[in-house]
């Protein structure tokens, strides 16, 4: 606080006879102003947090559905690559008709067992051909079994029908494959839909979701894909040629629940899907996973439709419940409490300097009752005036020592919880660093890194307000000598670095050499330090012809869209990975050429250097 200014004597005017003294006013009530900027500190600062880690969330959920959805889509790739597997060793069965017109059944069977199905595709039950015939097509067929030594071929189930469908091929030669031969399939609905799309269309067909023979007394849910023979040498391009050239159908039965888990096993799945047939109206169920019921909390849902000869499916997926499917965000709950904890201090740090205010308004309230009450008294001893002004001098004094001394104290007081955080994260660091993992270790140096974060901001706080106090003793000064001091001393600190500097000659102002000195150090130092990553740095100091003085460099530079950052406290614009510093340098230039009355202004490119631009009072007599 400065003294008060010499106007006593006019407010202390004689009273006139008759004239009653003024009435004393009583004082105001100190201002809440800094309690309410403190609730507004916590409350934007806890805004802040939760946003931000909202933000981070979403953005870690976002990174985490993505790749759920990557791994759905590979899931979908290996099954198809799987039905392509079955394709080509359907294809293969119906190119050995087109070499043989019908293979007999030894032949057959010596094709099927070079194919090694059982260890190549475990989830089919074999390869097999079915007849295409009319029933006396039929009596031919049973006369040939009969002639050729295999008995009678006995066709299942019995009745007179327009066509047939009898398998005559099934191998691997197994019990189950046995007891499906002679099963006419074109007497069963679902599998005569998918032979006859094969037989008119000349492609591959799938059928619906049927019970294959060898699962008689089982519910598994089967599959077959049919592709049709014509006679040797026939291209049918009709429907009508290719039923007038029809012969069978080559075909693969398989099981979905083997298909399935034969397809995924080279994938490490942490997702559940369920597969439908849904070409009919009503959907129906293919397979499940067992673990699909159960995740009933899933994070993430996706749904995916294919087309594979002729069928339409859909997979229905979900991924595991939200620590499962997203782990990372485990980790951001960390970062959520300490901004929490942050904003809190923050919060403790201006209801401090809030208190203060509100001290250092009851301290004038109470010296502004004083001074009316000695009005009233100067009034009637106007002879006693200059001591009473001795006396408030005095106390203003007073109050001034009492105010910094509280601002020590205050500043005192929050170094003790950042000095017991210190000491005891030491502590912890030291006696149970083997107990913590490498996630508790890193949480402690975020800890202590923090506190002596915290520390060097109070220093900085304690340093800019002091700038505003100081009273300034203005004298001429040369800025060109005192710059050169101020390179030699950088070159000094560090003198294996080449930096090219050029300095102005007769750079002349008037002001506080003190002062002065600092906004130099502080603009040049900023120079130095951010043309370290320039093997060609240069620095210069000069004036241009407006009369502003300037210090340009062409290190790492700023981006012009947030230069009005630059001069307020704490704001910086590069993190302290690459150019350390506590954000006050050029707040406190700032506030120097200010008190000066003169103005600063800062100018750059990312990548191409800065260049800051100030005034200064001119040299007495010019």
């Amino acid at each position: 606080m400065s003294p008060p200014s010499p106007t006593i004597e006019r407010e202390m005017e004689p009273v006139e006879p008759g004239r009653e003294p003024a009435q004393e006013v009583a004082p105001r009530r100190p201002g809440r102003t800094g309690f309410v900027l403190a609730l507004v500190v916590l409350v934007c600062s806890l805004l802040l947090v939760v946003l931000s880690w909202r933000a981070a969330r979403e953005r870690e959920l976002a990174a985490s559905q993505a790749e759920f959805e990557a791994a759905t889509r590979e899931t979908v790739d290996l099954l198809q690559q799987r039905l392509v597997n079955y394709e080509l060793t359907v294809r293969g069965g119906v190119a050995l008709f087109a070499t043989v017109a019908r293979p007999s059944p030894l032949q057959w069977r010596a094709f099927v067992d070079g194919l090694e199905l059982p260890q190549r595709f475990p989830a089919l039950t074999g390869l097999g051909f079915a007849a295409y015939v009319t029933p006396h097509g039929l009596e031919r067929l049973q006369l040939e079994s009969r002639a050729a030594g295999y008995g009678l071929f006995n066709v299942w189930p019995r009745g007179i029908r327009a066509q047939y469908g009898p398998i005559l091929y099934l191998e691997p030669r197994t019990a189950e494959n046995i007891s499906a031969l002679g099963f006419d399939m074109y007497s069963e609905p679902v599998r005569r839909a998918a032979m006859d799309a094969a037989r008119d269309t000349g492609t591959l067909r799938m059928s619906g979701r049927v019970r294959l023979l060898q699962d008689a007394d089982r519910d598994v849910a089967g599959l077959l894909i049919y592709a049709p023979v014509y006679r040797a040498g026939d291209a049918p391009s009709s429907i009508r040629a290719r039923r007038m050239s029809m012969q069978g159908w080559v075909y693969v039965p398989f099981r979905v629940n083997r298909y399935v888990e034969v397809a995924l096993r080279p994938m490490r799945r942490e997702l559940h899907f369920r597969l439908y047939d849904i070409t009919e109206a009503k959907p129906e169920l293919l397979y499940a996973d067992p673990g699909f019921e159960q995740n009933g909390h899933h994070a993430f849902a996706h749904s995916l439709t294919t087309e594979h000869y002729g069928r339409r499916w859909r997979f229905d997926f979900v991924s595991g419940p939200e620590p499962v499917a997203a782990p990372a965000i485990a980790a951001l709950r960390n970062t959520l409490v300490v901004g929490l904890f942050a904003s809190l201090l923050l919060f403790g740090i201006a209801w401090s300097m809030a208190l203060t205010e509100a001290r250092a308004q009851r301290i004038a309230a109470r010296m502004t009752a004083a001074h009316r009450r000695s009005e009233a008294h100067v009034l009637a001893l106007n002879r006693s005036l200059e001591a009473r002004v001795a006396v408030r001098t005095r106390e203003l004094s007073e109050a001034n020592r009492e105010l910094e001394s509280f601002a020590y104290s205050v500043s005192h007081d929050l170094r003790a919880p950042l000095r017991a955080i210190e000491g005891f994260s030491g502590v912890l660091g030291e006696r149970y660093a083997a107990i913590l993992d490498e996630t508790g270790r890193d949480y402690l140096g975020r800890v202590r890194n923090a506190a002596s974060r915290m520390g060097e901001l109070i220093d900085a706080l304690l340093k800019l307000s002091r700038l505003g106090r100081s009273e300034l003793k203005l004298e001429p000064l040369d800025l060109s000598r005192i710059a050169t001091e101020i390179v030699e001393e950088l070159h000094a600190g560090e003198p294996g670095r080449e930096v090219a500097v050029d300095i102005g000659s007769g750079l002349r102002a008037t002001g506080d050499p003190v002062l002065v000195r600092s906004l130099l150090q502080n603009l040049i130092g900023n120079a130095w330090k951010f043309t370290r990553s320039r093997d060609d740095a240069q620095i210069e100091f000069a004036a241009n012809l407006a009369g502003e003085f300037f210090v340009r460099d062409n290190g790492a530079g700023f981006n012009e869209a947030y230069a009005d950052k630059l001069f307020r406290p704490f704001q910086r614009l590069h993190d302290d990975t690459g150019f350390v510093g506590d954000g006050i340098g050029l707040a406190s230039v700032k506030r120097i050429v200010e008190r000066h009355g003169g103005t600063i202004r800062a100018e750059g490119q990312e990548g191409e250097g800065a260049a800051f631009y100030f005034s200064l009072p001119a040299e007495s007599g010019e």
